[in-house]
């Protein structure tokens, strides 16, 4: 019986040709069809027909997964994040999980670096000014050069921002529970604490997963120490800031910009007051998405599938031990 692969995406916005010619050559069948990630019942129906999923950014709890069970093998995630997957109920109804680390981590660093540029210099009021008829050429920012970027977390997106950063004169800190050490040559000296790395940084930029330790974790504890007017950047999960705490010290000026890639909820609600502050700078959760880490990801996705229909669990499978 021939594999039935759904992917939850809709070919007309998502460049899906590499993935969806690869798995029929492989002899799969493929349906590319976006329902909502909201519609749990268009959800389900989806994967009750597959089964391999590849998944956007609906949410896999003990409920979907227990509908699907006996049916759905295999679901893949398309990117690193797997906050929206209960990989322990997975594994228990016998599905694999895995995602693809590393393919869109230079993507997301360069938007990371997007941004921390923007928050210094005010680019983007400044080309919007100009098409809504303004030439306000005195708009006065901050350079790069001379400052401290913290990296909160130091996995491979962070590493990529490091990496770029060694072209500016800047000092780069990071502090990542679990990294002990960082080779002299990468150019990053560890913190001793998440609290050291705010206090010492004109900027912060986040890299941390979304987890039950870690959601809510940057807050107003953590922006009290930060340096008057330093700029934060989050292109990991929104929902690792405290909102509510990001807005009070955004209003207090303890905060003086703040460049989010990710908000706790996607898209926002029009009364979001981040959407009304003139030092907050909010682009579409789009930091991974570039042709070049599109096309590495379908590559390790295409793999990661094959070789489950072929019987082999590869590395990027995140649920083994749960796996009967």
């Amino acid at each position: 019986m021939s594999t039935k692969v759904w992917m939850n995406f809709d070919p007309e916005k998502v460049d899906l040709d590499y993935l969806i010619k690869r798995f029929r050559e492989s002899g799969f069948e493929v349906e590319a069809k976006a329902v909502s990630v909201d519609d749990t019942a268009a959800v389900l129906a989806k994967a009750k027909s597959a089964d391999v999923v590849i998944a956007a950014m609906e949410k896999w709890d003990e409920e979907k997964l227990a509908a699907v069970a006996g049916k759905v093998k295999f679901i893949q995630k398309y990117g690193t994040g797997l906050d929206t997957i209960d990989l322990e109920a997975a594994g228990r109804h016998g599905i694999a999980v895995a995602n693809v680390p590393g393919a869109n981590a230079a993507a997301v660093a360069e938007v990371a670096l997007l941004h921390i540029l923007n928050a210094g210099r005010r680019f983007v009021p400044c080309v919007t000014g100009v098409k809504n008829g303004g030439w306000n050429c005195t708009i006065t920012g901050r350079e790069l050069d001379g400052k401290t970027v913290g990296l909160l977390g130091y996995g491979r997106i962070a590493r990529n921002l490091a990496r770029m950063l060694g072209g500016f004169r800047v000092n780069i800190l990071a502090y990542d529970p679990f990294v002990q050490s960082i080779p002299e040559e990468e150019g990053v000296v560890l913190a001793a604490s998440a609290e050291e790395l705010f206090e010492q940084c004109d900027i912060v930029s986040l890299h941390i997963p979304s987890t039950e330790e870690t959601r809510g974790s940057v807050d107003g504890r953590l922006f009290s120490r930060m340096k008057k007017g330093a700029c934060l950047i989050n292109t990991c999960r929104g929902d690792v800031v405290n909102e509510k705490d990001l807005v009070e010290a955004l209003y207090s000026g303890r905060i003086g910009a703040a460049g989010l890639d990710v908000l706790a909820e996607e898209p926002p609600r029009s009364d979001n007051p981040l959407l009304l502050m003139d030092n907050v700078f909010i682009s579409s959760h789009m930091g991974a998405e570039s042709f070049e880490s599109g096309r590495r990801s379908q590559e390790i996705m295409g793999e990661n599938v094959e070789l489950f229909v072929k019987g082999i669990l590869s590395e990027n499978v995140r649920n083994k031990e749960f796996l009967g």
